[in-house]
């Protein structure tokens, strides 16, 4: 895949819905940029991406959950990082 964008006055680019798709990313995330011979490579960072779906309009995770996946203390630590705020 190859797509052209342009870099504004600050030096930020907006990466096409296709080429994010690609790589995996989908909603805020940090990515890793590497520089290569001259040439920049953009990858999600290591164990960040999984299975995505958009669902009603949000970004969901649709991948396997680990064994001991309790969803009562998700959203309780969810919670807690809201108040938090």
């Amino acid at each position: 895949m190859k797509t052209t964008v342009m870099v504004d006055k600050v030096g930020r680019m907006v990466l096409p819905k296709p080429v994010r798709e690609a790589i995996g990313i989908s909603g805020p995330m940090s990515v890793k940029i590497e520089v290569v011979s001259g040439t920049a490579q953009i990858s999600t960072l290591e164990g960040r991406c999984g299975e995505v779906a958009r669902r009603r309009g949000r970004t969901v995770y649709t991948g396997p959950l680990p064994r001991d996946w309790d969803s009562g203390e998700a959203v309780s630590r969810m919670r807690e990082r809201r108040i938090r705020k």
